[in-house]
């Protein structure tokens, strides 16, 4: 009987411990300080926050350098940053959020809530822009030469009334869309009958706890903000600001390390866990290359029975990138208020401490993971 128990007891642990290898991740926080010290030494110049949570607990926070060069204030978890481009998988969510309520479809299309279009637009559909198959034209080579106001998401919907050319047939392929996302937002605004803004504040972000965060207007008043800076031989000059810094569906949320991860274990344990949301990811995904498809605002690569979700966000004075392990429910984040490449390689050295897999096949495999984004985004 006592044979028999010590041998019960011994399954038990060794079951312990391969659901512990499974699920946990192994973080050791003087490594981890001493990667990131080594990309990012100086204090005194614009910086980095970085984070990691695990099953909804953050579990490392690393953070350098300058929020604002003029006042000195220093970059901490709580500052917020531009997002950029990861906005987009807030405002796939909010159009999510409108699924769920029966007020808009996923093959509803766009003539059915904007006048003049040209007729080549109309047949596009909702789900086509949330995954950029929609082949509708950059907003950004629409922009007349020598324009200094800043375009808003309306201005963008004005550009392509102009224009009745398609990059290829509706539907046929992928090609990242910045003017798609634009458009979602209008769409929110047209079928909740409120601002872009207000919808998101108080459907998506104030109910999981993120009171700071915001979309922006350019009323908006963002407390810790980070202002962004870009290189300049030796120094950094103050670049926080473009024409198409203005537009809210494709980059206009502004979230502090913190808020970013109480958004993204909102996402882990209850919107990917819905049905309507995992048929999306599921099912309705479109192929990119090097094994990685896009939904909703993220970049998606299956290994095995997991799914990790990836996006980073490039504008003037911001890089950022996002990172997201379903099976362990592992968040890992790095936020920067500096337009520089360096993000590149300290991500990628973030994820080799980690033992984390870059997240595509091997034939994507020598670029780094902001790299392979950046060339995606390229076209």
């Amino acid at each position: 009987m006592q044979h028999f128990s010590i041998m019960y007891l011994k399954i038990v642990l060794f079951f312990m411990c391969v659901t512990s290898c499974a699920m946990g991740q192994k973080i050791n926080k003087s490594l981890l300080d001493k990667t990131l010290s080594n990309h990012y030494s100086n204090g005194n110049e614009p910086g980095i926050v970085v984070a990691i949570s695990q099953h909804g607990q953050i579990r490392y926070q690393y953070a350098v350098g300058m929020a604002d060069l003029k006042t000195k204030q220093k970059i901490t978890a709580k500052t917020h940053f531009r997002m950029a481009s990861v906005s987009k998988q807030v405002t796939a969510q909010a159009i999510c959020r409108l699924f769920d309520q029966g007020k808009l479809h996923p093959t509803d299309q766009l003539g059915s809530f904007f006048n003049n279009l040209p007729m080549a637009l109309r047949g596009i559909t909702v789900v086509q822009l949330l995954q950029h198959r929609s082949g509708i034209m950059d907003y950004e080579a629409l922009i007349p030469t020598g324009r200094t106001a800043q375009v808003s998401d309306q201005d963008v919907l004005d550009y392509i009334r102009q224009t009745d050319t398609l990059y290829f047939p509706i539907g046929s392929q992928f090609r990242y869309s910045n003017t798609g996302y634009c458009l979602l937002a209008l769409i929110v605004e047209q079928v909740a009958k409120e601002s872009f803004a207000t919808f998101v504040k108080k459907n998506l972000f104030q109910p999981n706890g993120i009171v700071e965060g915001t979309i922006y207007t350019a009323d908006a008043d963002i407390p810790n903000r980070a202002l962004g800076y870009h290189p300049k031989e030796d120094t950094f000059v103050f670049a926080d600001q473009s024409v198409t810094s203005a537009t809210q569906g494709d980059g206009g949320a502004y979230l502090s390390a913190i808020e970013y991860h109480q958004w993204a274990n909102f996402l882990l344990h209850k919107r990917f866990q819905q049905a309507g949301i995992r048929d999306l990811l599921e099912n309705e995904h479109l192929a990119v290359k090097d094994g990685v498809s896009y939904n909703l605002g993220w970049f998606i690569y299956p290994f095995g029975q997991n799914t990790v979700f990836f996006h980073s966000g490039e504008s003037t004075g911001f890089h950022n990138i996002v990172y997201l392990d379903k099976q362990k429910e592992l968040v890992v984040t790095l936020f920067s208020n500096r337009d520089d490449l360096r993000i590149a390689e300290t991500f990628d050295a973030l994820l080799e401490e980690m033992k984390l897999r870059k997240p595509m096949d091997e034939s994507g495999q020598n670029e780094s993971v902001f790299g392979w984004l950046n060339a995606v985004y390229a076209n």
